[in-house]
């Protein structure tokens, strides 16, 4: 999968941009606040995503204007597709190959990518509702029923949490618990099995990535924490003796949740664990070590997609180079096959280390090609 042409219009300070990427590395680089990250933000929403800056559509409108565009034409295994998105205020039209769409949810699955961008650090640096949010949204990308399964025990788990508060507060309702831990332990269950199965094979394909940043010299790991299966799933597929595990969990729990008013154990609880040299990345991990973690992460959710789906989704990295060393930023430049990809930078002179690929300078909300040449004069 790739872009094959990219317009955007009134897409935050980008005015009017129209370029045909290349099908490998594409570097945009520029000095800040010039429009590289709004570029890579607007492709991401053509993924079915919400921004990954955590705005509101509203709020990505170009300044005196009312309506952005943003249109990807993009090549996959079997055809070419248009994807035609535009939006401002509360009014969103969104259409694939011409066919209005209801919701951006629609384009999960048709047209993927994966992005780094700096606040992806808290994958290793910060607690585990953010390494939660990143399995969930890479595993709704290769099954969207996942997407679904946690929007209902997200619900259930609101329901439970009432009802704790109420049997706190009144001493009434614990004869319904049965109904909402029936249904937690059921779908807990399929979201811990999906959870640990990507996670099993992304650390195989993380570990290449962290190889390859560092030559094999740091072993890295990844490992599932979940609050139930203390010990780990003790098989692989669905079954009743899962689900019971899962509910002699939450009924062990139920005077200490009463009294917490929430629920303390489930997938809701559960962590990701990243290990470097067999300790935690996280608590003793470096400034680089700790970026190189992340980008491994995101890095090997491509390769797992391309593995799953036989489609390449294109890699989106915003900002990556900063506390690289030479040599991992090389593996970024020049030793990602396979993919396209988009790497945002500032410095003219990580432009000028890409041996192969498309580069593109962003200065004042424009997106301009520029020859490799020319940018090892500047």
């Amino acid at each position: 999968m790739r872009i094959t042409q990219l317009e955007i219009t009134d897409f935050r300070n980008l005015a009017q941009v129209a370029i045909e990427p290349g099908e490998g590395v594409n570097i945009i680089y520029g000095a800040n606040a010039q429009g590289k990250t709004n570029l890579l933000e607007a492709i991401w929403l053509c993924s079915g995503n919400r921004s990954f800056r955590g705005a509101r559509e509203r709020e990505m409108t170009r300044f005196g204007s009312k309506v952005f565009h943003i249109r990807i034409r993009f090549a996959d295994r079997e055809r070419t597709q248009l994807i035609s998105y535009d939006s401002g205020g509360d009014k969103r039209k969104l259409q694939l190959n011409r066919m209005t769409l209801r919701s951006p949810s629609e384009l999960t699955g048709e047209f993927t990518c994966v992005v780094f961008h700096p606040e992806d650090l808290s994958l290793v640096k910060d607690g585990p509702a953010d390494r939660r949010n990143f399995l969930d949204i890479a595993i709704s990308q290769i099954k969207p029923v996942y997407g679904r399964y946690i929007l209902q025990y997200n619900g259930l788990l609101e329901q439970r949490n009432a009802l704790l508060k109420q049997i706190h507060r009144t001493g009434s309702g614990r004869e319904m618990l049965s109904v909402w831990d029936e249904q937690l332990a059921r779908i807990g269950t399929a979201v811990s099995i999906l959870r640990q199965d990507y996670l099993q094979k992304l650390s195989v394909l993380s570990q290449g990535v962290y190889g390859g940043f560092t030559g094999n010299r740091e072993p890295f790991s990844l490992e599932y924490e979940s609050s139930v299966y203390r010990d780990g799933l003790p098989e692989a597929v669905y079954s009743e003796e899962l689900i019971d595990c899962y509910r002699k969990a939450l009924a062990s729990h139920l005077e200490e949740d009463i009294r917490l008013h929430y629920t303390s154990v489930g997938v809701q609880r559960d962590d990701l664990e990243i290990l470097v040299n067999g300790i935690s990345a996280r608590a003793y991990g470096s400034q680089g070590q700790q970026r190189s973690c992340a980008i491994a992460l995101k890095i090997g959710e491509a390769m797992l997609l391309k593995g799953i789906t036989g489609e390449n989704p294109v890699i989106l990295l915003d900002d990556v180079m900063s506390e690289l060393d030479p040599g991992r930023q090389d593996y970024l430049l020049n030793r990602i096959q396979g993919f396209q990809v988009f790497i945002t930078c500032c410095d003219t002179a990580w432009a000028s280390q890409l041996a192969d690929g498309k580069i593109f300078e962003v200065s004042g909300g424009q997106v301009t090609p520029k020859d490799k040449t020319a940018v090892e004069s500047v």
